[in-house]
């Protein structure tokens, strides 16, 4: 391997008792000079390109995203946003209409049912928020003439077998490679082609004849088979590089880091001295005289400490809010006043506040890179900060939706393949319902809308929505 960094440091900064998350470089070499070897649990030994130079991307990038409130934030928002109302099998013979209808195929829904097709769509925007690509397993029946299970893989957990000529990984392998390159079980799965996973399952089951010979019939004990699912993105050949991480390289995650370092330090210095208590010289002497000190001696020094002690005792802890402090003054000849004693409480309700507006900057530096809008996600602090109008936030919310349309069409490849693998195009397709703010004098405050139907969404025809 290279020994180009990959990996993110965090550091501690100079002059600040707090520690500061900052990031280092990633992403910057190519992938095949990153090349493992690995035995996995089938017995045979593949060659594995790496995640990152010390194959540890994966889990460093979403730790850095645990340490950043606003980027875990943003997260999942966009999870909750891709969402929706949920992935549905819709019933192809309401398509046309209106309000189109889940299907009610007692073999689809059961289908459906038992494979928990909610969670494992929200597990697959997950990873892909996450990684720009989800992996899916799918498993066929033994005479490998029906799917009758999918399963999602965690993405930080794959790993790709170093692609052949034409430029094709043909296995994935997964296993808990954190802090470890030798896992003790490592499980090969077969990966269909990228482009055409459909005609990669049918020429491998038998199913269909490859007429252009690029795919071949599988061993008959081969009953699952990997889909890939990816954002496209330039350069990367195995492990796409996410947009939203250009954060972590251009010095704003770092900035977010040191000013909220730097927030904490100083409040947390400014509440250390709470009370200035001023004290007269000719109070010591009044207090020696009544108690019979001489001055300057010993007696005299630990009679003032012990003062001292008990009047720090008495201002001090959350106990001592309500007591009552008093001491005699008298006046000058002039009639000023002079005091034995004087509390001044020192104000540290403004500690720290002087990076408010560069904190309030590199939150919306950081909801921008993920493609959240600070109005949506709330990065933004400050009781006046763009606070937009109801109908600028159901506008903002509207085209949120609509740009997750690229996402669900790359995880739509797993269900189209599931639907035809089955033979059930003539009943079912899939679908992500999405919910569509509307005004008060719609008589409802939301909608639920499909992006799959071949209508708008109030149900004039025209293919586009």
């Amino acid at each position: 391997m290279n020994n180009e960094r990959y990996f993110f440091d965090i550091e501690r900064v100079n002059n600040v008792t707090t520690t500061a998350v900052t990031a280092v470089a990633a992403f910057s070499s190519p992938e095949k000079n990153s090349i493992m070897k690995v035995k996995a649990d089938d017995g045979n030994t593949y060659e594995v390109v790496a995640w990152g130079d010390d194959n540890q991307l994966p889990y460093q990038l979403k730790e850095m995203v645990e340490k950043n409130s606003v980027l875990s934030q943003d997260k999942f928002f966009n999870v909750l946003t891709c969402y929706g109302r949920g992935l549905e099998y819709m019933d192809v013979a309401t398509r046309g209409e209106k309000t189109p209808l889940p299907t009610s195929d007692k073999e689809v829904r059961r289908f459906f049912m038992r494979n928990n097709m909610k969670r494992f769509f929200a597990e697959q925007v997950t990873d892909l928020k996450y990684y720009f690509f989800c992996v899916c397993v799918v498993i066929t029946n033994r005479e490998r003439s029906e799917i009758v299970r999918l399963v999602h893989k965690d993405a930080c957990h794959v790993r790709f077998q170093k692609p052949d000529e034409m430029g094709r990984s043909k296995h994935i392998l997964f296993a808990d490679w954190k802090d470890d390159d030798n896992p003790e079980h490592v499980e090969a799965i077969p990966l269909l082609d990228e482009y055409d996973p459909m005609g990669d399952l049918f020429a491998r089951t038998g199913k269909e004849k490859d007429e252009l010979g690029f795919f071949k019939k599988s061993p008959l004990s081969h009953t699952k088979f990997a889909i890939v699912c990816k954002i496209p993105t330039v350069g990367s050949s195995c492990y796409p590089i996410p947009y939203w991480s250009a954060t972590l390289r251009d010095g704003w995650y770092d900035i977010y880091g040191l000013l909220t370092a730097a927030k904490k330090a100083k409040i947390k210095n400014g509440q250390n001295i709470r009370y200035h208590v001023e004290i007269n010289t000719q109070f010591w002497e009044n207090r020696a005289r009544e108690r019979g000190i001489p001055l300057n001696t010993e007696k005299f020094v630990a009679m003032k400490d012990e003062f001292i002690t008990k009047l720090r005792d008495y201002l001090g802890g959350s106990n001592n809010s309500d007591k009552l402090l008093w001491s005699e003054f008298d006046a000058l000849l002039d009639g000023k006043e002079r005091h034995n004693i004087k509390v001044n409480v020192v104000d540290t309700s403004k500690a720290g506040n002087e990076y408010n507006d560069d904190v309030a900057e590199a939150s919306n530096v950081l909801a921008y890179s993920d493609n959240v809008h600070p109005n949506l996600a709330g990065a933004t602090p400050g009781k006046s900060q763009m606070n937009n109008s109801g109908s600028d936030k159901r506008e903002l919310f509207t085209m949120k939706q609509a740009l997750e349309t690229l996402p669900h069409d790359m995880m739509m490849t797993v269900h189209n393949t599931v639907i035809l693998f089955n033979d059930w195009q003539d009943k079912v397709y899939p679908d992500v319902p999405m919910i569509i703010l509307t005004t008060l004098d719609k008589n409802t405050d939301a909608k639920q809308v499909t992006t799959n139907n071949g209508q708008k969404q109030d149900g004039d025809t025209d293919g586009n929505n």
